[in-house]
Formats: structure tokens, sequence, C-alpha cells
């Protein structure tokens, strides 16, 4: 294979050795397997020793007697002892599978230099090749099994799954480099751990969690009569005890399973680095946080497209564009065809001076891997070719995947666009959300406030009002707030790290109350110079549009933006409403019908309240101008429509999803006007 890229010369191979902390965690690993262990095998002993007494009671009842009420009562106990103990086995008949409804199954025959790219990686790896290779449309790549409680002690064979997200936005080198460190998680022996951990907090997790069908089974037989509700009670009083029991446990595992899992990944680069160099994953992890937002955007260009019943044929070439589009506008240059993303290139846009170790992470921070590969700084020659050029027929996996993605759509074939389509309503679409450039993003993400136009004092017009350095005063904000929230949590003790880097230097973490109120105040002086740019800078286009005889309409968009802000608040406020007299339902708790009737009440009353906004949208010439024609249509169809949410005892899931997705839809609508309003008086 001429494009295969060759792995360095005279590598070291003990770099792939697990490191001195990755051992550490192994064996703090391997003492976390064993309290689980101990403990879990306890409370199955007591719990086969209750059902045990329970079954010999229960009979002992029946045996008294042949009445109703003696059955029941003896049924019940003998119930009471087989449901505890069937909850602390029950994970023994559970499994995890993959969905694969959205996935490509692939073949030898079908990608051949695909697969001897992948076998020519396991080889250099020393890793088994996978049972079974996917593609999905996401911009990842994965290991994964279909796993049980029984694989932790037979062996299971994983399989590989390569997004073309990933695979659209990486050259060879950097593919091989992915590849080579999803094969690195398990081409060490000592990687079983790991899946030990993983399923023990599995285990755990099936018992606190995964309790739908169980609690649904005693709630019917509760049902049945008086006596088998007292013998449910105190099955579910005792199961409740033990999930306090057990979360302890869960909290303790997980937080090392989180350790293990940072540790296996610096592993897992190293032999990525071993095979293919220390610069390719870095490039590659660095542009893949780029190419995630940029798939996004191209899922939702999608959807627009999908609204006026059009459907992309290759959502790849789009997915390229705006990545690059994304690039362009934040300055990041093109080499070899790829944006080149470091560690410098958003630096300017984070202001954030508080950090911790985040325990609950599976992953290290970018900066960190960085760091650790180009310690080993193995240098290897790089193939720049992109990573579809060792895929037959690449066109054609990209539209079969597009159609994947759009499986539950129903769109003639004449209805389906080019990526020129898709890329251009993906560029009208930013047009439309664009402020003016001198403004340099100082809008973007705040309201307009309200002031008296008339008592604006200001008569000299400067030549530039925003400057690198008022631009980013709300950033500067918003990461302080961030900050603030943080230390707030430490104080509050809903996290405990071991220590709290601020600026760069270390401090305990009873200097978190001290950092607090030193950012507190930051933070007042910061609101005060916003506070008063804003005033100057609305001045300044108050006093431009004065200067070109344009007063009384800069009057009425700034007016109109008031009153718009106003009304997109309501409408999240509702929004917020119905979430919360709903959320019951979302949490899976069990709810009275009487309760049920006066949540559903409370919910319409707020549908109404959003109904009557949309009536103030769409009535308004001037609004109905700016906006979308199947926004207009969509809001129409939701003042006209009239949803039952619940009928014969029974919540409709469908009708409040609907509802969930227009109270949503119904904001966007709000923001769409919004935003042409702000453009407006922010031109002048």
């Amino acid at each position: 294979m001429k494009t295969y890229p060759l792995p360095p010369d005279n590598i070291d191979l003990s770099i792939a050795e697990p490191s001195p902390l990755y051992k550490k965690e192994v064996t703090k690993s391997v003492l976390a397997i064993v309290l689980f262990i101990v403990s879990y095998l306890t409370l199955i002993s007591v719990g086969g020793i209750l059902a045990y007494f329970c079954i010999r009671l229960g009979v002992a009842i029946i045996s008294s007697g042949l009445h109703l009420l003696v059955l029941l009562a003896g049924g019940g106990v003998i119930l009471i002892g087989l449901f505890i103990f069937y909850f602390l086995i029950k994970f023994i008949f559970s499994s995890q599978k993959t969905d694969r409804s959205n996935l490509l199954e692939i073949h030898e025959q079908e990608q051949p230099q695909l697969f001897e790219f992948i076998k020519r990686i396991t080889q250099e790896t020393q890793a088994p090749f996978p049972k079974k290779i996917y593609l999905s449309n996401e911009v990842n790549a994965s290991v994964f099994y279909d796993s049980s409680f029984w694989s932790m002690f037979i062996p299971v064979r994983k399989n590989l799954l390569i997004g073309l997200g990933l695979v659209n936005s990486v050259n060879l080198s950097e593919f091989k480099a992915i590849l080579a460190h999803e094969f690195g998680h398990f081409s060490q022996k000592s990687m079983k751990v790991g899946s030990y951990v993983y399923n023990s907090n599995r285990i755990i997790y099936n018992l606190l969690y995964d309790n739908t069908s169980f609690f649904s089974t005693i709630n019917k037989i509760a049902g049945i009569h008086l006596i088998l509700t007292l013998c449910m009670h105190v099955v579910a009083g005792v199961v409740t005890v033990i999930q306090k029991l057990l979360n302890q446990l869960y909290l303790f595992i997980n937080a090392q399973n989180s350790k293990l899992s940072r540790e296996m990944e610096f592993h897992a680069d190293s032999v990525a680095a071993m095979v293919s160099g220390s610069k390719p994953l870095v490039n590659a992890l660095y542009r893949l946080e780029l190419a995630e937002a940029s798939f996004g955007y191209t899922l939702e260009t999608c959807n627009l497209i999908l609204d006026e019943n059009k459907r992309e044929r290759n959502i790849f070439p789009t997915h390229h564009y705006i990545m690059k589009e994304m690039a362009l506008k934040n300055k990041i240059p093109i080499i070899h065809h790829q944006p080149l993303v470091n560690k410098d290139t958003f630096s300017d846009f984070n202001f954030t001076r508080v950090n911790i170790e985040n325990q609950w992470a599976s992953h290290p921070a970018t900066a960190l891997r960085e760091e650790a590969l180009l310690k080993l700084n193995v240098q290897a020659e790089e193939v720049y070719e992109s990573a579809w050029d060792i895929f037959s027929n690449a066109e054609n996996v990209q539209t079969e995947m597009t159609n994947l993605l759009y499986q539950n759509a129903t769109i003639a074939h004449d209805k389906l666009s080019t990526g020129d389509y898709a890329s251009q309503k993906y560029k009208d679409q930013s047009s439309h959300y664009e402020l003016p450039e001198e403004t340099k993003g100082y809008w973007d993400s705040k309201p307009i406030p309200e002031m008296n136009l008339e008592e604006i004092s200001l008569s000299h017009i400067p030549d530039v009002i925003y400057t690198d350095e008022n631009s980013k005063l709300n950033m500067k904000l918003s990461a302080l707030e961030q900050d603030m929230a943080l230390l707030k949590g430490i104080i509050d003790k809903q996290i405990k790290p071991s220590s709290i880097e601020y600026m760069g230097e270390k401090y305990p973490r009873k200097d978190a109350e001290t950092l607090y109120t030193a950012l507190s105040s930051e933070k007042e002086t910061l609101q005060t110079s916003i506070e008063s740019f804003d005033a100057k800078a609305l001045s300044i286009h108050y006093l431009r549009a004065k200067q070109h005889h344009e007063e009384e309409a800069f009057k009425s968009d700034y007016n109109s933006i008031i009153k718009s802000q106003q009304n997109e608040a309501k409408a999240l406020k509702y929004r917020e409403n119905i979430l919360e007299w709903l959320n019951p339902l979302f949490e899976g708790r069990e709810v009275s019908i009487d309760a049920a009737r006066e949540m559903i009440r409370n919910t319409q009353n707020e549908e109404l309240n959003l109904k009557e906004l949309c009536k103030t949208l769409i009535a308004n010439p001037d609004i109905v101008s700016q906006l979308k024609p199947h926004t207009i249509n969509r809001l129409q169809a939701f003042i006209d429509s009239t949803r039952i949410y619940f009928l014969d005892n029974t919540f409709q899931d469908e009708a409040i999803r609907e509802l969930i997705a227009t109270s949503s839809f119904v904001g966007d609508a709000f923001s769409e006007w919004h935003i042409s309003l702000k453009r407006k008086v922010l031109s002048y």
C-alpha cells in the first residue's frame, strides 16, 4: 500500500509500556474491585438468607390454614424474600447492546485497502483484529462490544467503529494515529482490569438506576390486595436501604474508574505515538474539536433543508465546507486542505482562571495529552493525503451513510440536493445571524439594554467604538461567573478537589471562600464597566443615526428590540414553566391521577400563553416579512392546534414531545426577529 504512513525508525518500544502512575491506578482499581466483590457477596448472602427464611415463614403461614387472607399473607412474605434476592442478582440477566440502526457494517471484499490499512496497524500495535468493522456518521472512532455479566469472565472480541465525520477531517497519518490509539486500549493484557472496573460500576448502576420494570412489577402486585401492598412496601423499603449503601460504593468505584480511564488514555496515546509519531495525534485531537462543532452545524443546516421538503444527497462535502468556513472566520490557517488547530487557536477567548482536576472526567484535557505526546518526541514521516484515499468508492459510501441519516425522512428522489445547495443555505443562515463586523462580537450573546435615548449627553462621535479590549468584556464576565460557580461548588462541598489552581498557582481547598470574595468584588467592577460601555456604544449608534437624519427610524427599531426581547424572555419563561410542571413525568416518578390532571392543566395554561405570544408575531407585517415561510407556517399550525396530553388516565407521550419541541421553536422565532432588529440598530 503506497499511501500507508510508515512507522518511526528505531523506535524505543518501552514508550508503550504502562507508566508507574498507570500501574498505581491499576492496583487501586484491583482493590476497588475486591471491595466491591466482598460488599456484593455480603449483600447476596444476606439476601439469600432472608429469602430462605421468608420462604420457610411463608410456607408455615400458608400451612396454618387455606383461607384467602392466609394465602395472601404467606405468599406476600415469600415474595418479599424472592423480590429482594432477585433485585440483587437481576443484573446477571441484563446485557448492554449497542444500537446498530445508524451503523453500516463493512467487509473486506468491499473495502480491501481500508482492511489492509487496519491490519497493518493491529500488527504494529500487537492488538487483535476487530471482530467486525462498522461505519457511522459521527466525528469519532471507538472500540465497542455487547457486554453482559458473563463478559467479565468470557473473552469478548471487540468491534471497531469508524465515524465518517472523523474520516472527513483528517489525513492518513492522523487517521492511523487515531486508530492506533483505539487499538492501544486493548493491546496490553493489563487493560483487562479496566473492563472489570467498568463492569463492577455497571452492576451497581443497574441496581441503582435501571429499575423501571422491577418497580413496575411490584406496583402491579401491590395493587392486587392490601396485604400484598404492605409486603411490597417492605420490599421497596429494603431496596431503598440497599441502594443508599451501594450509592457510596458507586461513587468510589466511579471515581476510581475515571482515574484509571485517564491513565488508559495516556497509555493508548503512547501506543499511537509509537507507530505514527507524536505530531499526527496532537494535530488530530485539536482539529476534531472544530470538526465536531462544524458537524453539528452541518446537521442543523440539513434540518433547515428538511423544513423545505428537501434533503442532502451527501452531507460530507457540506461538512468539510463548513469546517473550512469556520476556520476562515476564526483566522485558522488551512494547511494540506485541513485547518491547522492548536492549543493557542482559541486562547484569546478563554479567560477562566480557576481550574481543578475533574475527578469524573474519563479523558485528560487535550493540552495535557499534547504535553505527554510531545515529551515522547517521536518523529515520523507524515502522509498528508486525505483518509478517504483508502476507501473504495468513497462517494458511494458517503451517500449510503447520508441515506442512513435520513432513514426516517420520506423525501422524493427529485428533492435531493447537492452539497452546493446546503453550503449556500449555511452561508445564508450564518449571514442572517451575523451582526456588523464593527461590533467584533460584543453584542452576539447579550440583549440590548433599556435606556432613555432622550437623556444621551454624548456629543463627540469617535471613529472607533469597539476595540479588541472592550469587545472582550462580556467574555471576561462570563469566565468570571464560571470561576465563581466552580468556587461556590467547592464552598458548598458539592465538589471536593484536592487543591485549586488559580492563575497557575496551587491553593488549598479551604481558600475557596477567599478567592470567591475576591472574584465577587472584581465582578462588580467589571459589570459597572460593561454597563458604562453599553450606554456609550448605543449612544454613539444613536448619534450616528441623528447625524444622517435617521433619528426616528433608530428610535422605532430600538423600541421594537426592547419589546422583542421582552417577548422572547416571556417565551423562554413559559417553556421553563412547562418543563417544570412536566418534570415528574420526565423523571419517571409515579403520580396520582389528580396530580397528573393538575400537571396538565398548568401545562395547558402555559401553552395558551405561548399561543398568544405567537399571535403577536404573525400579526405584525414587519415581523412576518423577516421570518422564513416555514417558520410562519409552523407558528400558525401551533396556534391552530388542539392537543390532548392526558387521555384515559394515561399521558400522551407523542403530544407532549411535540409541545416541548414547539415551545423551543417559539423562542427561536422571537430570536430570529430579534437578531434582525439588533443588526439594524447596530448598523447605524
